[in-house]
Protein backbone atom coordinates (compact mmCIF):
# COMPACT_ATOMS: atom_id res chain seq x y z
CA UNK A 1 0.00 0.00 0.00
CA UNK A 2 1.58 3.47 -0.74
CA UNK A 3 0.13 6.87 -2.34
CA UNK A 4 0.73 8.20 -5.57
CA UNK A 5 0.23 11.66 -7.37
CA UNK A 6 1.49 10.68 -10.88
CA UNK A 7 0.27 7.67 -13.15
CA UNK A 8 2.27 7.10 -16.47
CA UNK A 9 0.60 4.86 -18.95
CA UNK A 10 3.47 3.89 -21.57
CA UNK A 11 1.41 2.44 -24.90
CA UNK A 12 2.65 1.65 -28.02
CA UNK A 13 2.27 5.04 -29.93
CA UNK A 14 2.71 7.24 -26.81
CA UNK A 15 3.05 7.92 -23.56
CA UNK A 16 0.28 9.23 -20.91
CA UNK A 17 0.80 11.51 -17.88
CA UNK A 18 -2.39 11.46 -15.28
CA UNK A 19 -1.06 14.07 -12.64
CA UNK A 20 -3.69 14.13 -9.42
CA UNK A 21 -4.31 17.37 -7.13
CA UNK A 22 -3.99 15.17 -4.22
CA UNK A 23 -2.38 12.08 -3.86
CA UNK A 24 -4.56 8.84 -4.51
CA UNK A 25 -3.87 5.77 -1.85
CA UNK A 26 -2.77 3.05 -4.12
CA UNK A 27 -5.90 0.25 -2.37
CA UNK A 28 -8.29 3.15 -3.53
CA UNK A 29 -10.67 3.42 -6.89
CA UNK A 30 -9.87 6.76 -8.39
CA UNK A 31 -13.66 8.17 -8.67
CA UNK A 32 -14.68 6.56 -12.14
CA UNK A 33 -14.31 9.63 -15.06
CA UNK A 34 -14.46 9.85 -18.79
CA UNK A 35 -11.32 9.88 -20.63
CA UNK A 36 -9.92 12.97 -21.71
CA UNK A 37 -10.30 14.17 -25.22
CA UNK A 38 -7.66 16.33 -26.94
CA UNK A 39 -8.69 19.93 -26.16
CA UNK A 40 -7.16 23.02 -26.43
CA UNK A 41 -4.45 23.79 -22.89
CA UNK A 42 -5.87 24.21 -19.58
CA UNK A 43 -9.65 23.86 -21.44
CA UNK A 44 -11.84 21.48 -17.95
CA UNK A 45 -14.28 19.07 -18.87
CA UNK A 46 -16.02 19.08 -15.71
CA UNK A 47 -17.70 16.01 -14.37
CA UNK A 48 -21.22 16.17 -12.90
CA UNK A 49 -21.65 15.27 -8.91
CA UNK A 50 -25.20 13.71 -10.13
CA UNK A 51 -23.21 11.18 -11.72
CA UNK A 52 -20.97 9.82 -8.66
CA UNK A 53 -21.78 9.14 -5.20
CA UNK A 54 -21.77 11.66 -2.44
CA UNK A 55 -18.22 10.20 -1.38
CA UNK A 56 -16.83 8.18 -4.43
CA UNK A 57 -13.87 7.56 -2.56
CA UNK A 58 -16.24 5.25 0.31
CA UNK A 59 -17.40 3.85 -2.61
CA UNK A 60 -17.96 -0.03 -1.86
CA UNK A 61 -17.46 -2.78 -4.24
CA UNK A 62 -20.73 -4.53 -3.29
CA UNK A 63 -22.51 -1.05 -4.72
CA UNK A 64 -20.81 -1.92 -7.98
CA UNK A 65 -21.60 -3.84 -11.32
CA UNK A 66 -18.77 -6.30 -10.82
CA UNK A 67 -19.86 -7.83 -8.09
CA UNK A 68 -23.96 -7.83 -8.38
CA UNK A 69 -24.78 -10.97 -6.11
CA UNK A 70 -24.26 -8.49 -2.79
CA UNK A 71 -26.99 -5.83 -3.70
CA UNK A 72 -30.38 -6.55 -5.22
CA UNK A 73 -31.06 -4.06 -8.07
CA UNK A 74 -34.72 -3.24 -6.46
CA UNK A 75 -32.87 -2.24 -3.40
CA UNK A 76 -30.73 0.10 -5.29
CA UNK A 77 -31.90 4.03 -5.72
CA UNK A 78 -32.50 5.57 -9.41
CA UNK A 79 -29.38 7.35 -8.66
CA UNK A 80 -27.11 4.65 -7.38
CA UNK A 81 -28.81 2.59 -10.61
CA UNK A 82 -27.70 5.66 -12.61
CA UNK A 83 -24.23 5.43 -11.23
CA UNK A 84 -23.44 1.89 -11.32
CA UNK A 85 -24.47 1.67 -15.00
CA UNK A 86 -21.91 5.16 -15.50
CA UNK A 87 -19.40 3.43 -13.35
CA UNK A 88 -19.45 0.25 -15.27
CA UNK A 89 -19.41 1.64 -18.48
CA UNK A 90 -16.02 4.17 -18.01
CA UNK A 91 -14.47 1.13 -16.55
CA UNK A 92 -15.51 -1.04 -19.79
CA UNK A 93 -14.39 2.21 -22.19
CA UNK A 94 -10.76 2.11 -19.68
CA UNK A 95 -9.99 -0.61 -20.16
CA UNK A 96 -11.06 -0.96 -24.45
CA UNK A 97 -9.22 2.33 -24.29
CA UNK A 98 -5.74 1.23 -22.99
CA UNK A 99 -5.94 -1.93 -24.99
CA UNK A 100 -6.11 -0.43 -28.12
CA UNK A 101 -3.23 2.04 -27.52
CA UNK A 102 -1.11 -0.97 -25.98
CA UNK A 103 -1.45 -2.17 -29.71
CA UNK A 104 -0.60 -0.99 -33.26
CA UNK A 105 -3.41 -2.13 -35.41
CA UNK A 106 -3.53 -2.49 -39.41
CA UNK A 107 -7.58 -2.55 -40.00
CA UNK A 108 -11.25 -1.33 -38.66
CA UNK A 109 -13.79 -3.84 -38.85
CA UNK A 110 -17.24 -3.59 -39.21
CA UNK A 111 -19.58 -6.26 -38.91
CA UNK A 112 -23.24 -6.33 -39.35
CA UNK A 113 -25.80 -9.03 -39.55
CA UNK A 114 -28.07 -9.95 -42.33
CA UNK A 115 -31.78 -9.90 -40.23
CA UNK A 116 -33.18 -12.40 -42.55
CA UNK A 117 -29.87 -15.05 -41.79
CA UNK A 118 -29.43 -14.01 -37.71
CA UNK A 119 -31.79 -12.31 -34.73
CA UNK A 120 -29.54 -9.54 -34.66
CA UNK A 121 -31.14 -8.52 -31.77
CA UNK A 122 -30.38 -11.45 -29.61
CA UNK A 123 -27.27 -10.27 -28.05
CA UNK A 124 -25.98 -13.74 -26.38
CA UNK A 125 -26.56 -15.31 -29.93
CA UNK A 126 -24.58 -13.00 -31.63
CA UNK A 127 -21.58 -13.18 -29.14
CA UNK A 128 -21.43 -16.91 -29.32
CA UNK A 129 -21.49 -16.24 -33.20
CA UNK A 130 -18.33 -13.63 -32.92
CA UNK A 131 -16.65 -15.72 -30.69
CA UNK A 132 -16.54 -18.33 -32.76
CA UNK A 133 -15.94 -16.61 -36.09
CA UNK A 134 -12.70 -15.07 -34.60
CA UNK A 135 -11.49 -18.21 -33.53
CA UNK A 136 -12.32 -19.92 -37.03
CA UNK A 137 -10.41 -16.96 -38.20
CA UNK A 138 -7.41 -17.96 -35.76
CA UNK A 139 -7.03 -21.71 -36.61
CA UNK A 140 -7.64 -21.64 -40.56
CA UNK A 141 -6.55 -18.63 -41.38
CA UNK A 142 -3.99 -15.98 -39.36
CA UNK A 143 -2.32 -18.27 -36.16
CA UNK A 144 -1.12 -14.67 -35.37
CA UNK A 145 -4.24 -12.39 -35.43
CA UNK A 146 -4.77 -9.95 -33.07
CA UNK A 147 -7.74 -8.39 -33.02
CA UNK A 148 -10.11 -6.30 -30.15
CA UNK A 149 -14.12 -6.48 -30.84
CA UNK A 150 -16.92 -4.45 -29.43
CA UNK A 151 -20.76 -4.31 -30.06
CA UNK A 152 -22.35 -1.21 -31.06
CA UNK A 153 -26.16 -0.73 -30.14
CA UNK A 154 -28.09 0.24 -33.07
CA UNK A 155 -30.27 3.45 -32.50
CA UNK A 156 -33.42 1.50 -32.82
CA UNK A 157 -31.89 0.01 -29.31
CA UNK A 158 -32.71 -2.99 -29.90
CA UNK A 159 -30.43 -4.76 -32.76
CA UNK A 160 -26.51 -4.99 -32.46
CA UNK A 161 -23.49 -4.70 -35.22
CA UNK A 162 -19.65 -5.14 -34.30
CA UNK A 163 -16.45 -3.42 -34.51
CA UNK A 164 -13.01 -4.57 -34.50
CA UNK A 165 -9.66 -3.33 -35.07
CA UNK A 166 -7.26 -6.14 -36.84
CA UNK A 167 -3.62 -6.41 -37.32
CA UNK A 168 -0.97 -10.03 -38.13
CA UNK A 169 -4.20 -11.00 -40.95
CA UNK A 170 -1.83 -13.75 -42.06
CA UNK A 171 -4.36 -15.49 -45.05
CA UNK A 172 -7.54 -13.50 -44.33
CA UNK A 173 -8.97 -12.63 -47.44
CA UNK A 174 -10.25 -8.84 -48.13
CA UNK A 175 -12.16 -8.20 -51.19
CA UNK A 176 -12.13 -4.79 -52.63
CA UNK A 177 -15.78 -3.23 -52.45
CA UNK A 178 -15.04 -0.93 -55.07
CA UNK A 179 -15.56 1.85 -52.32
CA UNK A 180 -13.28 4.58 -51.70
CA UNK A 181 -13.09 6.74 -48.97
CA UNK A 182 -11.26 10.24 -48.70
CA UNK A 183 -8.73 8.29 -51.46
CA UNK A 184 -8.63 5.12 -49.84
CA UNK A 185 -10.18 1.61 -50.41
CA UNK A 186 -13.08 0.00 -48.34
CA UNK A 187 -13.05 -3.63 -48.51
CA UNK A 188 -15.29 -6.70 -47.40
CA UNK A 189 -14.05 -9.74 -45.70
CA UNK A 190 -14.78 -12.86 -47.87
CA UNK A 191 -15.67 -14.86 -45.11
CA UNK A 192 -18.01 -13.12 -42.79
CA UNK A 193 -21.22 -14.88 -43.86
CA UNK A 194 -23.55 -13.36 -41.61
CA UNK A 195 -24.48 -10.44 -43.01
CA UNK A 196 -22.20 -7.33 -44.57
CA UNK A 197 -18.71 -6.03 -43.76
CA UNK A 198 -16.29 -3.39 -44.24
CA UNK A 199 -12.77 -2.90 -43.69
CA UNK A 200 -10.65 -0.20 -43.80
CA UNK A 201 -6.96 0.46 -42.84
CA UNK A 202 -5.74 2.41 -40.11
CA UNK A 203 -4.16 5.72 -40.84
CA UNK A 204 -3.37 6.91 -37.17
CA UNK A 205 -3.36 3.90 -34.95
CA UNK A 206 -3.70 6.57 -31.50
CA UNK A 207 -6.89 8.23 -32.82
CA UNK A 208 -8.57 4.81 -33.66
CA UNK A 209 -8.19 3.71 -30.33
CA UNK A 210 -10.57 6.90 -29.06
CA UNK A 211 -13.29 6.34 -31.72
CA UNK A 212 -13.85 2.91 -30.59
CA UNK A 213 -14.60 3.29 -27.29
CA UNK A 214 -17.53 5.54 -28.60
CA UNK A 215 -19.46 2.52 -28.97
CA UNK A 216 -19.40 1.48 -25.69
CA UNK A 217 -22.66 3.56 -24.03
CA UNK A 218 -24.30 3.56 -21.19
CA UNK A 219 -27.67 1.61 -23.68
CA UNK A 220 -25.09 -0.54 -24.62
CA UNK A 221 -23.68 -1.53 -20.51
CA UNK A 222 -27.51 -1.35 -19.41
CA UNK A 223 -28.71 -4.14 -21.70
CA UNK A 224 -25.47 -5.90 -21.09
CA UNK A 225 -24.82 -6.17 -17.82
CA UNK A 226 -22.97 -9.23 -16.61
CA UNK A 227 -22.42 -9.78 -20.14
CA UNK A 228 -18.90 -9.29 -22.83
CA UNK A 229 -18.45 -6.17 -23.71
CA UNK A 230 -15.64 -6.85 -25.60
CA UNK A 231 -12.96 -9.41 -27.06
CA UNK A 232 -9.46 -9.61 -27.45
CA UNK A 233 -6.80 -12.12 -28.17
CA UNK A 234 -4.35 -13.76 -26.29
CA UNK A 235 -1.33 -11.93 -27.96
CA UNK A 236 -2.43 -8.35 -27.50
CA UNK A 237 -0.03 -6.34 -25.36
CA UNK A 238 -0.96 -4.73 -22.42
CA UNK A 239 0.21 -1.21 -21.38
CA UNK A 240 3.10 -0.81 -18.76
CA UNK A 241 1.58 1.38 -15.79
CA UNK A 242 4.24 2.86 -13.32
CA UNK A 243 3.56 5.19 -10.69
CA UNK A 244 4.95 7.82 -8.82
CA UNK A 245 4.75 9.94 -5.46
CA UNK A 246 7.17 13.51 -6.46
CA UNK A 247 7.02 16.63 -5.47
CA UNK A 248 4.66 19.03 -7.80
CA UNK A 249 8.05 21.11 -8.43
CA UNK A 250 9.74 18.33 -9.75
CA UNK A 251 6.96 17.02 -11.68
CA UNK A 252 6.14 20.36 -13.00
CA UNK A 253 10.34 20.68 -14.13
CA UNK A 254 10.16 17.47 -15.86
CA UNK A 255 7.42 18.59 -17.86
CA UNK A 256 9.27 21.45 -18.59
CA UNK A 257 11.79 19.70 -19.95
CA UNK A 258 9.95 17.85 -22.38
CA UNK A 259 7.86 20.37 -23.36
CA UNK A 260 8.62 19.91 -26.89
CA UNK A 261 7.18 16.26 -26.80
CA UNK A 262 3.68 17.18 -25.49
CA UNK A 263 0.81 16.62 -28.03
CA UNK A 264 -1.86 17.88 -25.48
CA UNK A 265 -3.02 18.59 -22.23
CA UNK A 266 -6.29 17.88 -20.59
CA UNK A 267 -7.68 18.43 -17.59
CA UNK A 268 -10.81 16.82 -15.91
CA UNK A 269 -12.39 18.35 -12.39
CA UNK A 270 -14.78 15.65 -10.39
CA UNK A 271 -15.91 18.03 -8.12
CA UNK A 272 -18.02 16.48 -5.50
CA UNK A 273 -14.23 14.52 -5.05
CA UNK A 274 -12.52 17.82 -5.31
CA UNK A 275 -10.38 15.71 -7.36
CA UNK A 276 -8.56 17.41 -10.27
CA UNK A 277 -6.84 14.97 -12.97
CA UNK A 278 -4.67 16.23 -15.48
CA UNK A 279 -3.57 14.48 -18.89
CA UNK A 280 -0.77 15.12 -20.76
CA UNK A 281 0.26 12.98 -23.91
CA UNK A 282 3.81 12.77 -24.73
CA UNK A 283 5.05 11.17 -27.63
CA UNK A 284 7.17 8.19 -27.48
CA UNK A 285 10.72 7.72 -27.73
CA UNK A 286 11.38 11.75 -28.06
CA UNK A 287 10.94 12.56 -24.10
CA UNK A 288 13.14 11.38 -21.77
CA UNK A 289 12.98 8.47 -19.86
CA UNK A 290 9.62 8.84 -17.26
CA UNK A 291 12.24 7.03 -15.10
CA UNK A 292 14.20 10.61 -14.96
CA UNK A 293 10.83 11.70 -12.88
CA UNK A 294 11.89 8.98 -10.03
Amino acid sequence: MGNYNLKVYEYADGIQLRLYNQPITSHEKVPPVSLAKPCEPDEIQKVHTSELPDNPGKVHTSELPDNPGKVHTSELSDRQKEHAIHSSMNRTIQKIYEISRANLWDYFLTLTFDRTKIDSSDYNLLCDKVSKWLNNLRSRYAPDLKYLIVPELHKDGIHYHFHGLLANIGNITLKDSGIKKNGHIIYNMANWKYGFSTVSKVLESNKVSSYITKYITKELCAVSKNKRRYWTSKNCETAKISVYNLPYEEISQFIDNNIQSIRYTSKVVVESAGLTINYIEMEKGKENDDRQTN
